[in-house]
């Protein structure tokens, strides 16, 4: 199954014109607007919107727009979708939509709505309202800067961050709660005797070579990885794969790596990009950043104070777009020890067992000592059956099924030690 690109409508618009080209020089012109354009992880609204991108010059922008204005007639639609109401700042009671898809954001209709990336309740963390993050930075008056995680710095010659540096890309050293590279807007003029204050963008890049995928799939690293992504409340997280180098001994066969890159796009909401080396690699990481720059810099940007993963989607522009202050996503997002938190990480052990189905066991049941109280005291096996088989799991609501019910009761359901 192929992945699906959040853009997927432009690339295919844009792949039909590089066909119909006459000249060699055209086709190349659409060969480099795909190739920036498959680069790219966030969800475009408009061919205008695409002007931000490399290669995207004034005609291509005014083509793209004209052909999503004939696909929206040919839809029953109004060539020009309908200006959104200004959304209101109270946490929406609905859980966000899926922010990849493909219909939703090329401005065809909206799927309904779902839980993000299928895995809720995993211990997201509760809102929580203080006065220190309730706040508002203006155009102007903040900078767009890369975190890189202090492991980053450890590679040879000072690693990806230090590549980053010599491409001129400013890049500051922490320690992130979740994935390799984000970034921050960072206030310029703080009040005297306070740092700055952070907000979050929306893009977190978990960045692997291919032995380090390998490696982390077989010793149980890469679903807890993915999880943590999954669950950070940022709406747009990247996996950057770097292809192995010639002759490199590699852990497990590139098929199973490429399987793995697959599954994460298709079943865990991860945007897949791919880099030859580390060079290319910070090629990708510092155009990105410019494309955020160019994209957020001049938005009104506030905190929010809720839940993590409790914001809707992006708000339009000329509205205040929410991100969450850096010290909330450590707390809510982070690599917590909270009971629930280690729960989540048993579920995900088991065999079958993936992100949306431990959200539905976890939803019923936050602990194992909730799980072990509806169990009841005498643990009779068939009660603990009937109690995990109901369980409704997914958009179709299909229930856990016997073969995971059994393994659950086997787990929690058995007094003393497994056999």
């Amino acid at each position: 199954m192929a992945a699906r690109s959040p853009n997927a409508l432009f690339a295919r618009w844009i792949r039909e014109w590089r066909r119909e080209a006459r000249s060699a020089r055209a086709r190349a012109a659409y060969g480099r607007a795909l190739r920036s354009l498959s680069r790219y992880p966030l969800p475009l609204r408009s061919g205008r919107a695409a002007a931000i991108l490399q290669h995207f010059g004034p005609a291509l922008c005014a083509r793209l727009d004209q052909r999503l204005s004939q696909h929206r007639r040919e839809l029953g639609l109004p060539a020009t979708p309908p200006r959104r109401q200004e959304r209101c700042p109270a946490p929406p009671p609905a859980p966000p939509a899926r922010p990849l898809a493909e219909q939703d954001e090329n401005c065809a209709p909206s799927p309904p709505l779902v839980s993000p990336r299928g895995s809720p309740g995993l211990d997201l963390g509760s809102p929580r309202c203080d006065p220190e993050w309730d706040f508002e930075l203006q155009p102007g008056h903040f900078d767009i800067v890369l975190c890189a995680d202090v492991t980053e710095a450890h590679g040879p010659s000072g690693g990806l961050p230090a590549l980053l540096r010599s491409r001129g890309v400013p890049v500051l050293l922490r320690r992130l709660p979740v994935g390799d590279f984000l970034w921050v807007a960072r206030e310029r003029d703080p009040p005297a005797g306070h740092a700055p204050r952070e907000l979050v963008l929306d893009v977190v890049v978990e960045r692997k070579s291919a032995a380090d995928l390998g490696n982390s799939i077989r010793d149980g690293r890469y679903r807890e990885q993915k999880l943590r992504l999954r669950r950070s409340g940022l709406r747009f997280p990247v996996l950057l794969l770097e292809q192995p180098g010639e002759g490199e001994a590699l852990p497990l066969p590139p098929r199973s790596l490429r399987q793995a890159a697959a599954s994460a796009q298709v079943r865990d909401g991860l945007f897949v990009a791919r880099a030859r080396d580390p060079q290319d690699a910070a090629e990708y990481l510092g155009v990105l950043g410019e494309q955020l720059r160019r994209r957020f810099g001049g938005r009104r940007l506030r905190s929010w104070g809720g839940g993590v993963t409790t914001r809707g989607p992006p708000e339009p522009p000329g509205t205040p777009l929410a991100l969450l202050p850096l010290p909330r996503l450590r707390e809510g997002g982070g690599k917590n020890q909270t009971v629930g938190a280690v729960f989540a990480r048993q579920l995900l052990q088991l065999r079958g067992l993936g992100g949306g189905r431990a959200g539905a066991v976890q939803r019923r049941f936050p602990t194992p000592a909730s799980l072990l109280a509806a169990l009841g005291p005498s643990q009779d096996p068939q009660k603990c059956r009937e109690v995990l088989r109901g369980l409704s799991c997914g958009p179709a609501q299909r229930n856990l099924g016997p073969s995971l019910s059994e393994a659950l009761v086997q787990l929690y359901g058995t007094l003393g030690p497994l056999s």
